[in-house]
């Protein structure tokens, strides 16, 4: 598989407000107006600086910790689900409406996230396998 970045990361925090003001004012991270409805459906704040992005949740009962989200092509997000299958790794499967990414852990349980935002390709190959 090849990864073509980083593509974000989970941050998980008490008030999201706070944390945006904190991002924007220590980091120079500004709102992703493009992905506000995902946080206005309830999803993560996407706050952005340059090529570095990061999604801010409200914490609930997670512990300090982060989910590394890394962005690759719709062939290679297909290729990963036989290989996670094969592995007897635990995964979902989720649809973004401008993305789709597949959630899993490693050995340590570290969050991994892969995501393609060659969606209706991705989408497209998903239905016609099931």
């Amino acid at each position: 598989m090849q990864i073509t970045e980083i593509d974000h990361i989970h941050v998980y925090v008490e008030d999201i407000k706070q944390a945006e003001d904190w991002y924007y004012e220590v980091l120079g991270f500004s709102r992703d107006n493009s992905l506000y409805f995902w946080f206005e459906q309830g999803g993560p704040l996407v706050i952005r600086n340059n090529g570095a992005s990061l999604s801010l949740f409200r914490r609930k009962d997670q512990h300090p910790g982060h989910t590394m989200a890394f962005s690759v092509g719709a062939t290679a997000f297909i290729e990963l689900i036989p290989i996670l299958k094969d592995r007897r790794i635990a995964f979902t499967v989720g649809d973004h409406a401008v993305s789709m990414s597949v959630y899993f852990s490693d050995l340590s349980n570290n969050k991994i996230e892969v995501t393609t935002y060659e969606y209706l390709n991705a989408k497209q190959i998903l239905e016609s396998d099931t």
